[in-house]
């Protein structure tokens, strides 16, 4: 059951978060700006998921929004997911390619020159030794908390 109103959103002045129902919610920040947040469970993980701005979006538009996200995750689709790979503009086989090893090494490449020499090669050592034998070849998109925690 919706809470809010049109009116009632506009003459909101007090920082905190309003309920709307079914996971809709508006987040009235310190310096007054407002925004949509849409909150889901899936995977048994808590998701917030911006919907935008108000006066933006408004009442009915974050509501539909909302309608819209529930369907898919009814369908198995996670929103924030699917935004992630619209916005970065990758499709699905892309982001499946993705290995956590070809990733790990493309972050040591990075981040290696700011490393001593000994700690660039513990990097190397244990990754190889403990992690890439387990989820080394896994799609990252597949890697889930219980493999994190296989590994640790």
């Amino acid at each position: 059951m919706s809470k809010l109103t049109p009116k009632l959103v506009k003459a909101l002045s007090e920082p905190g978060s309003y309920q709307d129902g079914r996971g809709l919610q508006l987040r009235v920040s310190a310096q007054l700006r407002k925004s949509w947040v849409f909150r889901y469970m899936m995977s048994g993980r808590r998701h917030d998921l911006s919907v935008g701005s108000y006066p933006a979006v408004s009442l009915r538009d974050a509501r539909l929004a909302a309608d819209k996200y529930r369907l898919e995750i009814s369908r198995g689709i996670n929103p924030v997911l699917e935004r992630r790979q619209e916005r970065e503009g990758k499709s699905s086989e892309k982001l499946e390619a993705k290995t956590f090893q070809s990733e790990a090494a493309r972050y040591i490449r990075t981040h290696s020159p700011s490393w001593s020499t000994k700690h660039s090669q513990q990097w190397q050592n244990s990754l190889a030794k403990h992690v890439f034998p387990v989820i080394g070849s896994m799609p990252l998109a597949q890697i889930d908390t219980d493999d994190v925690l296989e590994v640790l």
